[in-house]
């Protein structure tokens, strides 16, 4: 009986201490997928001007991170055709309708590089 107790004791804890891990995890907290140092993203998309085009929720000349994030979700080559749009002089449509090369990053670290893609991606 003793042991019976002990076992249903230990059970009871390991469920409060999840439940309470859970409650302090941030809500905004991704599930799944690599994760990312949003800090070096940003600061990457300041010092190749990304932000001059693009915004996190507003369009600018180029579409928002938040808006290039749902063009994506659900996408399982999201972060390989992020990543290769980013990399190659591909054509971009801008809002009204005209289209230019965009600014290719290439000369980067590709890891940096990565890490900009799934911080968008986040969005």
């Amino acid at each position: 009986m003793m042991h019976n107790t002990q076992l249903a004791l230990g059970l009871l804890a390991a469920t409060l201490m999840v439940a309470a891990l859970s409650a302090c995890a941030p809500a905004t907290m991704p599930t799944a997928g690599p994760v990312c140092d949003p800090v070096a993203a940003k600061g990457m998309a300041l010092k190749d001007h990304c932000l001059t085009c693009h915004s996190m929720t507003k369009q600018k000349g180029g579409p928002s991170f938040k808006a290039v994030a749902m063009k994506y979700r659900g996408n399982a080559n999201a972060e390989a055709n992020l990543y290769g749009h980013l990399t190659s002089d591909n054509l971009a449509r801008m809002p009204d309708g005209e289209t230019g090369y965009h600014k290719c990053i290439v000369k980067e670290n590709p890891e940096k590089i990565r890490n900009m893609v799934r911080w968008i991606l986040a969005q």
